[in-house]
């Protein structure tokens, strides 16, 4: 396994995959090396087998934030919209103060499945918990909802936007 950090820290990917898999040969309930396999995978475009690692962490540590955060931006990359929001539900279950659940799935439906008001339902929950946590992740919450924003005028629907902002208890300053 530090086999395997450190060939990726010097950006040789293939030889820290083979550490990793070296690892979780070993020891076949080392969650982070499969988190690290999976992760690897995405990079070399291989999402059948980053699936595969993530959910295998999954097993070995089934409460691993690592493998739930990954495996909807995995169904992202592969197109497979539906099952990368069923995923992020699934994130925002275990864990329902992580605001990533919810901006996922805002980016999802807003910009891959053309439902912006789901999209901005979500967003507006993710803003909120960015913005109880200080995070700084609120920047790019805002330019998000802009973005959402700018559509939903282009279509005139700019006061269904103000309608959901409010119900998500979120004020907007007027220029």
């Amino acid at each position: 396994y530090s086999e395997g950090l450190k060939a990726f820290k010097v950006g040789d990917l293939e030889m820290a995959l083979n550490n990793y898999i070296q690892a979780t040969n070993i020891d076949p309930d080392f969650a982070f090396a499969w988190d690290n396999q999976g992760f690897i995978y995405r990079k070399l475009n291989k999402y059948e087998d980053a699936l595969r690692a993530y959910q295998q962490s999954l097993k070995v540590e089934p409460e691993g934030l690592m493998p739930l955060h990954n495996i909807p931006v995995v169904y992202q990359y592969m197109g497979k919209y539906d099952k990368a929001v069923d995923a992020y539900k699934t994130l925002a279950k275990k864990s329902p103060d992580d605001p990533e659940a919810f901006f996922g799935m805002g980016i999802i439906y807003a910009f891959n499945m053309n439902d912006l008001e789901t999209g901005l339902e979500n967003l507006c929950k993710a803003y909120t918990l960015y913005i109880a946590q200080k995070s700084p992740y609120r920047t790019d919450a805002e330019t998000v909802l802009s973005k959402i924003y700018n559509q939903l005028k282009t279509q005139g629907k700019e006061e269904l936007f103000y309608k959901i902002l409010k119900k998500n208890n979120i004020q907007v300053k007027m220029n």
